[in-house]
């Protein structure tokens, strides 16, 4: 299996389970509490251990007791933190309140921790991983690190998940070979998915470009062709938290395995839905066996 790095931020998520969504100023009581690991690229990391592969995470963790906790939690779900820097202040969380009724969610997230700077990557070996991931997010910081990181590798893949348009990070997409876009990011570029795929397509016609579209399913943009993946009807909607890193984990697997794009994107999607029909990630990694 591939020794992979995803580099982005970890979190600590709380969710709250409650029937339905409360309207404003309303009282309720939840369903269920949970806390576990959270964040874009801690969440693709996590996946990727699951399914065998030497799976490393490079992020800040904070000094407090909640951090080492998170440290020790990570680890023990076969995940490396050795790239993991330590800094004083306080864990971000992620307060989830997911609805029963449809398995939608509202995240709240509060941080006050530096993220990664160029300093805290100076020592990690680029060259000695298989592929590299990159949470887009940071952008000052991340257009150095991931353009570093180019010079320092042979051919190896690196792909940058785009999220949230941040102004800056438009600077880091020339060093990608595979760009993973949300709806929301590509909603800023044109009026349709499609099109946007197309306008990137055109832009970097020698990259994978994925957009994932949540009920739309999914598209990909490979050797100046666009392929799309139609959702599996009659879905049923049990959880959508990390729906769209399960994606990324998904596509990841499948590429450094191999598969030729078009498989890729169908292996992504159905990953995808699988992790919507139930409740967190655990046992995703047995799903992609079956």
């Amino acid at each position: 299996m591939a020794r992979i790095l995803a580099t982005g931020i970890v979190t600590l998520d709380h969710t709250l389970d409650v029937a339905a969504f409360p309207v404003e100023d309303d009282e309720v009581r939840a369903l269920s509490s949970t806390s576990q690991p959270g964040g874009n690229a801690t969440n693709t990391a996590l996946l990727l251990a699951q399914f065998g592969h030497r799976s490393e995470l490079a992020s800040v963790i904070a000094e407090d007791a909640t951090g080492e906790a998170l440290r020790e939690r990570l680890q023990s779900a076969g995940l490396a933190v050795d790239h993991c820097v330590r800094r004083s202040g306080v864990t971000p969380t992620s307060h989830i309140l997911r609805s029963r009724a449809n398995g939608t969610r509202t995240i709240v997230h509060y941080r006050d921790l530096p993220e990664l700077q160029v300093d805290d990557v100076a020592s990690i070996p680029w060259s000695e991983y298989d592929w590299l991931h990159f949470e887009g997010r940071n952008p000052e910081a991340l257009a150095t690190i991931i353009s570093g990181a180019r010079q320092s590798i042979f051919d190896q893949p690196i792909s940058l998940e785009l999220e949230k348009a941040r102004p800056g990070l438009d600077e880091c997409l020339e060093y990608a070979d595979v760009l993973m876009l949300s709806r929301d990011w590509a909603a800023t570029m044109a009026d349709t998915p499609e099109a946007a795929l197309r306008l990137l397509a055109r832009r970097f016609p020698d990259r994978l470009v994925t957009l994932t579209a949540g009920s739309a399913g999914a598209w990909i943009a490979a050797r100046g062709e666009i392929r799309h993946c139609a959702p599996t009807p009659g879905l049923r909607v049990v959880d959508s938290v990390g729906a769209g890193d399960t994606f990324n984990a998904g596509l990841i697997h499948a590429l450094v395995s191999g598969e030729p794009p078009e498989q890729a994107l169908t292996a992504a999607v159905r990953l995808a839905e699988r992790k919507l029909n139930q409740v967190g990630l655990d046992g995703l990694g047995s799903a992609l066996a079956d």
